[in-house]
């Protein structure tokens, strides 16, 4: 337990915050989906980013300190992050994005839809379990932080 065993845990403590910064990029890149709207190959895709970031994480180190710390870094810079979204506008645009309108004026934004990975069929199933069948009874969808479709109803305002 000389000052060896101190550093290879200390770059442990830093590979796991690294793969956090990551694997937060990465689903950022993904998009906005939410588990139940994610196709069945959007959670393979990410059980494999967590399998690959794992080992290369983990590397060799078979110990239970490592065991301990890998869990143990990533619980704290969930509370790191936690703590600073309320404080700072940055991060929480970084960390959750923002609300993002993608049908107003009877027109879809296709540039903002592609760039969030939703399609016309995502709305309209929004839509559908507002009741709405037609588009021409929508005002404005707006994917939301958390993935999901809001939709504001035209007689609604």
């Amino acid at each position: 337990m000389g000052p060896s065993w101190c550093c290879r845990n200390m770059q442990l403590v830093l590979r796991v915050a690294a793969a956090n910064f990551i694997l937060l990029f990465a689903v950022r890149l993904i998009g906005r989906r939410t588990a139940s709207q994610m196709a069945p190959f959007d959670l393979v895709v990410l059980f494999l980013f967590a399998g690959v970031t794992i080992t290369a994480v983990l590397d060799d180190d078979h110990s239970m300190v490592g065991a301990v710390s890998a869990p143990g870094t990533i619980g704290l810079m969930h509370i790191l992050v936690s703590w600073l979204k309320p404080r700072s506008g940055w991060v929480g645009r970084i960390v959750d994005g923002t609300p993002v309108v993608v049908y107003e004026h009877w027109a879809f934004s296709d540039k903002r839809m592609t760039r969030l990975h939703l399609t016309r069929q995502d709305v309209m199933a929004a839509a559908r379990q507002r009741g709405l069948m037609r588009l021409s009874q929508v005002r404005y969808a707006v994917a939301e932080r958390d993935g999901q479709i809001s939709i504001v109803q035209k007689d609604a305002l």
